[in-house]
């Protein structure tokens, strides 16, 4: 009985450390960039669209991808799923020609990579934090046609949001601890007064740092928006924490935000701490 009970536990764990195992897709760096890698999982065969995780500054993705939570959720959505692991130069990142900057080569690259891991083009969600928030937003904005959603988690500084109905839906998050919490504040309301379906999250006492949480929020809301159902998005106002109408947000956008689905209301009341 007990050497039956070590050779379950024994493919139990071989099984996890297969799920666990990563690909590295090595591309040719694009300009004032050192490294461009996309780390891979398998997740489902022919998926839907790729979510992509992008760490911060110069940081690997592909302890992010390892994630038991981010795995199943790509599982669950049909989705592959992608560890950005890319790399610049400091005074490239500082300077705005880094692969902060999707339109600068980076994007493409990200692109050239999809296509070689899945064969072809498919449509996106970002999901990054710091460094990799600075690369979400920039690339949402470059090229929205391909992204279907996406969060940026505390970026340092952020491009102004440009004019553009075909906008995808997002989410721009900060903790209220973070010294970046006040140009991330801004950028979400500069997106709402030019018309971008986001919401906004404040997280309470949290610094520069991952939070499982907003994970978690992401989670669900990616998935309200790759629901075939039918839902009923809405409006909230970010300080009041309430229901308002689509009157009421058109007269104070930058103080209001979009959620995909009602179903996510509580959940960000829970998670917003304005």
């Amino acid at each position: 009985m007990k050497k039956l009970t070590l050779l379950v536990f024994l493919a139990g764990t071989v099984g996890l450390m297969a799920a666990e195992k990563t690909e590295t897709l090595r591309l040719e760096p694009g300009p004032n960039m050192t490294r461009a890698e996309l780390h891979h999982v398998a997740t489902v065969p022919n998926p839907n669209a790729v979510l992509v995780l992008c760490p911060g500054c110069n940081g690997s993705g592909e302890d992010l991808i390892r994630s038991p939570k981010w795995i199943a959720f790509a599982k669950q959505n049909r989705l592959g799923l992608v560890g950005l692991s890319f790399a610049s130069p400091m005074p490239a990142i500082e300077n705005g020609t880094g692969y902060y900057y999707a339109s600068k080569g980076s994007g493409a690259k990200l692109l050239e990579g999809i296509r070689k891991i899945y064969g072809r083009d498919l449509p996106l969600l970002l999901y990054g934090f710091s460094g990799g928030a600075h690369f979400t937003s920039r690339f949402e904005e470059w090229n929205p046609v391909r992204v279907l959603s996406w969060c940026a988690y505390s970026a340092g500084w952020w491009d102004e949001p440009q004019q553009n109905p075909g906008s995808p839906p997002g989410i721009v998050a900060c903790g209220d601890e973070d010294p970046r919490y006040g140009a991330t504040l801004i950028y979400f309301k500069q997106g709402r007064a030019a018309g971008k379906p986001w919401q906004w999250v404040s997280l309470a006492k949290i610094g520069h740092q991952g939070s499982p949480e907003l994970d978690e929020f992401v989670r669900d809301y990616f998935s309200a928006i790759l629901s075939q159902s039918k839902t009923t998005s809405l409006w909230t106002d970010i300080d009041r924490e309430e229901k308002v109408s689509g009157s009421e947000q058109a007269g104070q956008p930058s103080l209001t935000g979009w959620l995909p689905s009602e179903s996510l209301f509580a959940e960000w009341r829970k998670l917003n701490a304005p």
